[in-house]
């Protein structure tokens, strides 16, 4: 299996694993959780197999399983940068908002050693700045931030997780997340409070996540990233490479 591959089985187990149900489709399965409603990474439509589908088929589809289950957004991920490329320019003509996603894995060293210490803490520990760090966004909402900090503790006990966080100026400012399962590690959440930003903490979080999970014994460790925003050249920097794109189509909450 390619690494691409195994990554996604391992995000798919975590998907499976914090969902209600799985609703089936003929492109790939809806991911359903209507207790957490507002969290666009519990509902959405992981289409797997689109074949030669339309967005306007796929997003038939997200609407009559997502609409009947009452969930407000709309959401389509596919894999692979030709689907990306062939139903970009189609959900944009609906009206869908374009996310890319680059899959990164860990190939080399990187440039300069971490600066910071870092330690391993528990949810309780983190969970207050989990909160400071999702309510420093700009959608971020009460109970959107609520269901996020649900969603992140049903994470914790749908797959083995450890967190890690780092201080400056004598409080916790940054954290980030391990998940580990047959031999493939994810570093996820990577996330610096606003003001504690340009430190070096996330490049200090990100490279003890990874020495943590070779130490766990997984043989390959990636993260994702954003494809149209700055972390990724931060983490070529620490010695990660791309092995594969991905996408989301997002039809926002009026």
């Amino acid at each position: 299996m390619s690494e691409f591959k195994r990554a996604f089985a391992l995000m798919d187990r975590i998907d499976e694993g914090t969902a209600e149900r799985l609703e089936p489709t003929p492109y790939g399965p809806v991911i359903v959780h209507t207790r957490l409603a507002r969290v666009h990474d519990l509902n959405f439509l992981r289409a797997e197999e689109p074949g030669d589908a339309t967005a306007e088929e796929l997003a038939a589809e997200a609407e009559r399983v997502q609409g009947a289950a009452g969930i407000g957004h709309r959401r389509v991920n596919v894999r692979g940068e030709e689907q990306r490329e062939r139903l970009e320019p189609q959900f944009v003509g609906l009206g869908w908002e374009p996310q890319r996603f680059v899959l990164m894995v860990q190939r080399r060293g990187p440039d300069r050693p971490a600066e910071h210490e870092v330690r391993e803490v528990d949810e309780p520990t983190l969970r207050p700045l989990w909160a400071e760090g999702i309510s420093s966004q700009p959608w971020a909402s009460e109970p959107l931030v609520q269901q996020i900090l649900e969603h992140r503790r049903d994470v914790g006990k749908a797959i083995p997780t450890r967190l890690f966080a780092a201080e400056a100026d004598g409080r916790l400012a940054a954290h980030v997340e391990l998940y580990s399962e047959g031999g493939v590690g994810q570093v996820e959440n990577v996330l610096t409070l606003p003001d504690y930003r340009g430190r070096g903490l996330a490049r200090s979080l990100v490279l003890h996540a990874v020495a943590e999970s070779h130490a766990a014994g997984n043989d390959f460790t990636f993260l994702v990233a954003d494809a149209d925003d700055w972390p990724q050249r931060l983490y070529e920097k620490l010695g990660f490479e791309t092995v594969g794109r991905y996408a989301r189509f997002l039809k926002r909450t009026p």
